[in-house]
């Protein structure tokens, strides 16, 4: 499902106060993470804290933490539970909260200890109003990727952009992407021309009033 933008699995269901996920697995057991709108609120998540596997945490309350340069978030559980496990992998590559949090990016799995409460949660279809209004409210956008750098160059010939622009991802790995601002009117051709001609990939454009947002993907 996708809303402005944002995507949205469509085999799990929403905690819209927590902005977390659960897909129900076999055995009553239940695999929780972030929705878009907290990876895209968090930004580029740096580090990642899990409560320890065997802890009871109530609906609400915290099952660990993400932390970035400028911000800290508590992923709080949207069911009463017991931690069984966690991802670890997080620790050392946080990477997946943000580009792929439905999947690689999951948080950790629970036991419900209050079945009751699965009822609280909602399916895509009967979430998708309310996870608008959150969006609007939180002032969330999403792009066609998370980015994991950003160049704001305002004021800035389009030429002199694409050589810092090359210059960084010379020294980022394979599938780095970067979210490009730039006011320059000519910069919406000529980054269709640097892509065809470095064969990294454009995912998308889009104009805000003077502005022009770009999303690049090293190739």
């Amino acid at each position: 499902m996708i809303i402005g933008n944002c995507s949205f699995a469509d085999d799990a269901l929403y905690d819209i106060e927590s902005n977390t996920w659960v897909r129900l697995m076999q055995g009553g057991m239940a695999t929780v993470g972030i929705t878009s709108i907290f990876a895209w609120l968090a930004g580029t998540v740096t580090s990642v804290s899990f409560k320890a596997p065997g802890t009871v945490v109530a609906r609400g309350n915290g099952l660990g933490s993400v932390e970035g340069p400028k911000h800290f978030d508590i992923v709080r559980s949207p069911l009463t539970c017991r931690i069984l496990s966690v991802n670890e992998p997080l620790v050392g590559i946080p990477r997946p909260l943000n580009h792929d949090p439905y999947s690689a990016g999951w948080f950790a799995k629970l036991e419900p200890l209050k079945p009751l409460e699965v009822s609280l949660l909602k399916p895509p279809e009967a979430a998708k109003e309310e996870l608008q209004k959150k969006m609007a409210e939180l002032r969330v956008r999403c792009f066609a990727e998370f980015p994991d750098h950003e160049m704001f160059e305002i004021g800035t010939e389009c030429s002199a952009v694409l050589v810092r622009l090359d210059e960084l991802l010379s020294s980022s790995p394979k599938g780095s992407v970067v979210h490009l601002v730039s006011d320059d009117p000519t910069s919406e051709l000529e980054m269709v021309v640097w892509s065809e001609r470095t064969g990294n990939r454009l995912l998308e454009t889009r104009r805000e009033g003077n502005l022009l947002h770009y999303i690049v993907k090293k190739a």
